[in-house]
């Protein structure tokens, strides 16, 4: 009894003395508004029982390794209401990258607060942007109708799934897809974001495409002329991985080339003059990006084409899998190919050159038409070999 009556007692002492719970730092709201190729605003409201002393932001665009750092200047006050403007002409950011940022906070009685890290799609919102879906595609425009923006998206399914089955890989999650209505909006979107305009544009790290159409009888050509080959950029990162910006641009351009599903006779035509007049680019100048002289970009994408091409049809597509996973590996342009193909550059070069643009009529004719002799059998063959059989002179 008397132990139970000591126990209350002392409750009872806690109970009336007075219990202060030290709050520290409390976040209030943070937001983010931006001019598109501007300005991109960081605001914060934040208090604290003693003053906030100090206030940093962190921002990192997309998954780059490097996390900017910026130090606010504040007066200490217990209320803060602070915001810091990052210019995006010094400091473009990507078209439609997310940016991750979060503000640490400490207060004069050292007690510290990092809040939740939110995300700000950086979206070109010069324009209204609407959205449809398909699978992992989505398909964003703002100039024609609903049935524009959902062929758009049929478009973009059907050329990811024909693009993964091509390379072999496992297409991410979710690709987005952004219409501009014509070159100029494209360009000084991609310009507004410190990028290059190059007709299209894929930034595969993002998983985003940006291509040009408009309604019209021309919207599904250009569709799909256009988005196989950016989303095969895409699919190749997924296989390349952190590896892609070092690997041979011949390479990655020339898998884009052979994704296209609307053929390209300039490239032909280019390809054969250039060899008539002993013009080809070596294979190790197309190792960096090409230049921007068009006659000579156009040679470079005619030139990546047609090795990549003839690669896959001497090598087949496991071997073209495995010199991918080389320059995931850190290869280089000339590394890859010595340690897939068991050839130099110049080598590989001298084969191709040999056997697709030196080859006689009648064995440039079989391998284009292989598919045609699979189907039709021995008597295409023999039609073939009729056409192309020397005459004798009479």
């Amino acid at each position: 009894m008397r132990r139970l009556l000591v126990i209350l007692s002392v409750l009872s002492v806690l109970s009336a003395s007075p219990v202060h719970a030290q709050v520290g730092i409390t976040h209030d709201s943070s937001d983010v508004i931006y001019t598109f190729g501007g300005q991109m605003i960081f605001t914060l409201v934040a208090h604290s029982e003693a003053d906030i002393v100090k206030a940093t932001l962190l921002v990192r665009v997309g998954d780059a390794d490097r996390t900017d750092v910026y130090e606010v200047p504040i007066t200490p006050m217990p209320r803060l209401e602070t915001k810091y403007t990052r210019d995006l002409q010094a400091e473009p950011i990507p078209p439609f990258a997310p940016v991750h940022y979060s503000w640490l906070l400490t207060d004069a009685d050292d007690h510290t607060l990092m809040t939740e890290e939110k995300i700000q799609f950086y979206e070109d919102n010069r324009f209204d942007w609407q959205t449809v879906g398909r699978g992992a595609i989505a398909a964003h425009w703002y100039n024609g109708d609903v049935a524009f923006g959902q062929a758009a998206a049929d478009i973009g399914y059907k050329a990811l799934n024909q693009v993964s089955r091509f390379l072999g890989a496992q297409p991410p999650p979710e690709v987005n897809i952004y219409v501009y209505a014509n070159v100029d909006d494209l360009q000084s979107g991609l310009r507004l974001g410190g990028r290059t305009w190059v007709g299209g544009h894929a930034d595969p790290e993002l998983g985003v495409v940006l291509v040009t159409a408009a309604p019209g009888p021309e919207a599904v050509i250009n569709l799909e002329r256009d988005l196989p080959h950016e989303l095969a950029h895409v699919m190749v990162y997924q296989i390349v991985g952190p590896g892609y910006d070092r690997m041979p641009r011949w390479l990655d351009e020339g898998l884009a080339m052979n994704s296209e599903q609307q053929p390209r006779s300039d490239l032909e035509i280019a390809l054969n003059q250039a060899a008539q007049a002993d013009n080809l680019l070596p294979l190790n100048v197309l190792c960096a990006p090409f230049g921007i002289d068009f006659d000579q970009a156009l040679l470079s994408y005619a030139q990546s084409k047609s090795v990549v091409r003839y690669i896959l049809d001497r090598w087949g597509p496991a071997k073209m899998n495995e010199l991918l996973l080389a320059y995931r590996d850190g290869a280089t342009c000339e590394g890859g190919v010595q340690r897939e193909l068991n050839l130099s550059l110049p080598e590989l070069q001298a084969d191709w050159q040999s056997d697709v643009l030196e080859a006689s009529p009648f064995t440039k004719f079989v391998s284009d038409t292989v598919p045609a002799i699979a189907v039709f059998g021995l008597p295409a063959l023999i039609i073939a070999a009729l056409i192309f059989a020397p005459r004798r002179r009479k």
